[in-house]
């Protein structure tokens, strides 16, 4: 396979699972904005958090009082940021155009009535309390671009590139899902991850993963333990990031890496990260956990494209 056709299949993957984490995170700053002592004089305050989970503003200025529409927009419709969902899906239509022979015909319809949806959008919008419809509009695209492209692709180069990006993403958004619970710069949790509004974080967390009930039929009421073991450890939920790794793991094996190469150590490096390293402690060790974990998988992605991609060149636009 070309390696631009292989670099366009990766990035597919990843921007799809990056639209979905977003509108994840978008939901749990919704339900975060629920709490009394957000309302008020506090508003903007949750509606930092998906802002400062996706590293669009430099760390040590994210402001306490944050804009909800400025917010919202940064998330949602700002072209020049790569985590909006604008940006992504705007990236997976150009991909889907670029590469036809290899990309199934049916993946277009979803991926552009979404772009359509999205450049109709208005800021206002958004914050007049449609985010919750959009937020649905958003996952509904990610799981029917899954499940068509799951149902109508051979499994081939082409398959595994798409499921190897959209698994490095998908690890990369758990740990950062997980790493809200201790970030410095969010006011509502500089009283302790163990405060009553660190509890009810923790509940919208589950919820916006999809991880609350699994995790109470495996571990009854959330704790902090139980939310890593779901979100980073375990191998059985598809949303955890072990499960993310591990399964990358094995779409790099079905590309012919051997088990020695750079790559394939990388990953086997930032799976044991998330399964074995400790991330109990106080916010500060918890949020440095996460930072460690997030650099690990941006390695590991790294050495994706070191070990396939000749240089690394940007996305062609589709006329």
């Amino acid at each position: 396979m070309l390696c631009r056709t292989a670099s366009d299949l990766f990035w597919m993957g990843r921007v799809v699972e990056r639209a979905d984490a977003m509108a994840r995170l978008l939901d749990l700053a919704r339900r975060l904005s629920a709490l009394p002592t957000t309302r008020g004089a506090g508003a903007g305050r949750a509606w930092v958090l998906p802002v400062l989970a996706t590293g669009a503003v430099p760390a040590g200025r994210a402001a306490i009082e944050a804009d909800p529409a400025a917010a919202l927009a940064c998330c949602v419709l700002d072209r020049d940021n790569p985590g909006s969902v604008l940006a992504c899906v705007q990236m997976a239509r150009d991909v889907v155009r670029n590469q036809r022979s290899v990309v199934p015909a049916e993946l277009l319809a979803p991926v552009q009535q979404l772009l359509h949806r999205l450049r109709g959008l208005r800021a206002a919008e958004l914050a007049g309390g449609g985010l919750g419809h959009v937020i649905g509009e958003i996952l509904a695209f990610s799981d029917a671009f899954r499940g068509v492209s799951f149902a109508t692709m051979l499994r081939n180069e082409a398959w595994h590139f798409l499921r190897l990006g959209s698994l490095v993403e998908r690890a990369d958004a758990a740990v950062r899902m997980w790493t809200t619970q201790a970030d410095p710069e969010f006011e509502l949790l500089r009283d302790g991850p163990d405060s009553p509004h660190a509890a009810f974080h923790r509940v919208a967390l589950l919820e916006a993963a999809s991880a609350l009930m699994p995790l109470r039929r495996l571990h009854g009421e959330p704790d902090r333990r139980g939310v890593a073991d779901m979100l980073l450890r375990r191998h059985d939920f598809p949303r955890s990031a072990a499960y993310g790794l591990a399964q990358a793991s094995q779409a790099l094996g079905a590309l012919h890496v051997n088990a020695s190469e750079p790559v394939a150590r990388s990953f086997g490096r930032a799976l044991a990260g998330v399964c074995y390293a400790d991330p109990d402690g106080d916010a500060a060790r918890m949020f440095a956990f996460g930072a460690a974990r997030q650099g690990e998988i941006a390695a590991a992605a790294a050495a994706v494209e070191q070990r396939f991609f000749v240089a690394r060149m940007p996305l062609r636009r589709a006329a």
